[in-house]
């Protein structure tokens, strides 16, 4: 037995030790730091440009080699293949670094090398993996976090990520280096933690070819409930003429917080204290979106969607509906592109979300942080910075993934005419234009997770396309779940009940003036989409007081 046991330790002492000399770590000369997010065909390219950029912005490790002897030490460090490849792209002597057949002729030369190596860790990109990870003390150092600040504030609210506002002053990522809308979803009790890894709102892409095909006009760019209404019918009417069933739809889907916002309804009130949900306004949205699918036929239906799953091949993929015209038109952002891309030269067009009152998008997009207990974090936020910098930016201008984070790239030549893709002019500048005049950030209560909201906000819209609840009772029981929960929140967090006090007491002035007909302090609000309401609708003040009501 003791011989038995003898043997078990000593082969997990091997183990183990194997297991520590086999770490990435030890098989490079330089730190490795890790990037969580999905393993998109762009990472490699964006990961070796970071390489590049680290040395060009004077980040790198300067060697001299004089001898043949220093030059051959410096090929037998631990270098990985990326790093290889970088340090041949970024310097002078380019291949003669690693070349055998270099000579002391060649000699000395200066070579410059990443400090840090960057690989991708798209196995830990779910929200349960992050939240382990981070509590156990290992999650990766830089972390992609989704949907306009809901997964940064969450992860941000339990101290799993790192307070970036001075290092985004200190190198180059602060918030007025991307669109304006974007700004409040990057922030979390007033300190940034976040920069955008690129900028996305959903809007309606155009398949011109079916709109021709069936002799009706293309939609325009901008246009009312009404006329998306009319124009719906009317192209149903056309494409579905003669056929056994309803085989064709004006649209994939609609976008229900770009029509509540349109109409002048947010999640929550200026200060984000209470759910407003419960609106007459959210109803006949939901009433609306009912018709459309039901009495018009518009949109497809649940039934009609699965219907269109089971026929296979290209049936279940949504953006093989669009390009086949089963949709005319496809509810999705810039990023679209990377697949239509694929498809051949379409013919495209873009047009803005239909509106009541005030034309709107939701801006969005995937967010970068940084890991509080990461061993490396100086790199995790120059890696922020190269997400604000030239490199960074053409690269996402070039691959069509969504919009860059620094607007500025948007008025180049290659974004607003790739030359490949002579069939997506015209495009480009409704994405960019529509980003920096009418799009607007998440509205994002830190009183009740986000996630919490978008599950009872989905299930009255189940009740309401199932017949199970009119519009009315169900938004007025989705508002009702969402206030119950803030209210247990702030039952349960002294700390977030003080901050509840206090906005509170700003919510009851902004009633007050409304109710005599005065104009409210902006930095009085908020909720950033009641800030553009506001202004919209002449009730700002012209100084911003922040006096405490």
């Amino acid at each position: 037995m003791r011989i038995l046991f003898v043997i078990c330790a000593l082969l997990l002492l091997v183990a183990g030790a194997l297991t520590y000399w086999t770490q990435p770590e030890k098989q490079s000369e330089v730190p490795v730091i890790y990037w969580v997010i999905d393993p998109a065909p762009a990472r490699p390219e964006q990961i070796d440009l970071f390489h590049k950029w680290l040395m060009d912005k004077g980040h790198g490790t300067t060697f001299e080699i004089r001898s043949m002897e220093e030059l051959e030490k410096f090929r037998q460090l631990k270098w990985s293949e990326n790093i290889r490849e970088a340090i041949v792209a970024g310097n002078p002597a380019g291949g003669k670094i690693f070349d055998p057949a270099t000579t002391a002729a060649d000699l000395p030369m200066t070579v410059v090398a990443p400090p840090v190596e960057m690989r991708l860790d798209s196995a830990s990109n779910d929200l349960y993996k992050k939240l382990v990870q981070g509590v156990s003390g290992v999650a990766g150092d830089v972390i992609e976090c989704y949907n306009g600040g809901q997964q940064m504030q969450f992860l941000a609210s339990g101290g799993m990520l790192a307070d970036v506002t001075e290092s985004a002053k200190t190198y180059g990522f602060t918030p007025d280096q991307t669109f304006p809308a974007l700004v409040p979803s990057l922030f979390y009790e007033g300190k940034q933690y976040a920069f955008p890894r690129n900028v996305a709102q959903t809007m309606y892409w155009v398949n011109l070819e079916v709109f021709r095909k069936y002799n009706q006009p293309p939609p325009p760019s901008r246009w009312t409930l009404e006329t998306f209404e009319e124009r719906g019918r009317a192209y149903v009417e056309a494409a579905n003429r003669g056929e056994s069933r309803r085989q064709w739809f004006f649209a994939d889907r609609p976008m229900k917080t770009e029509l509540r916002r349109s109409l002048g309804l947010s999640m929550f009130n200026e200060t984000m204290t209470v759910c407003t949900l419960d609106d007459p306004r959210s109803a006949q949205v939901l009433a609306l979106i009912h018709k459309w699918t039901y009495e018009d036929h518009i949109l497809p239906s649940a039934a009609d969607r699965a219907s269109f799953e089971t026929e296979g091949g290209w049936g279940g993929q949504s953006f093989q509906l669009f390009r086949s015209g089963r949709y005319a038109l496809f509810a999705s952002g810039r990023w679209a592109l990377m697949l239509f891309r694929k498809f051949g030269a379409m013919e495209l067009a873009v047009v803005e979300p239909p509106h009541g009152i005030l034309p709107n998008t939701v801006l969005s997009g995937g967010q970068g942080t940084v890991y509080a207990a990461s061993q490396h974090r100086t790199f995790a936020e120059l890696f922020l910075a190269y997400m604000a910098d030239e490199p960074y930016n053409m690269q996402i201008v070039r691959s069509g993934d969504a919009l860059p984070p620094n607007p500025i790239y948007t008025r180049t030549e290659e974004y607003l005419r790739p030359p490949d893709y002579p069939n997506e002019w015209g495009t480009h500048e409704m994405w960019s234009t529509s980003a920096e005049t009418i799009a607007l950030t998440q509205s994002l209560s830190p009183y009740v997770l986000p996630v919490t909201v978008m599950r009872h906000d989905r299930d009255a819209e189940d009740e309401v396309m199932n017949n199970r609840l009119t519009p009315e009772e169900a938004t007025r029981r989705l508002a009702a779940y969402v206030n119950e929960e803030i209210a247990r929140n702030i039952r349960e967090s002294a700390r977030l009940r003080a901050k509840y006090e206090e906005d509170a007491a700003f919510q009851k002035q902004i009633d007050e003036a409304r109710a005599a007909g005065r104009k409210v302090p902006a930095a009085w609000i908020k909720n950033p989409f009641h800030h553009r309401w506001y202004a919209s609708q002449g009730w700002l003040e012209d100084t911003e007081s922040t006096d405490a009501p």
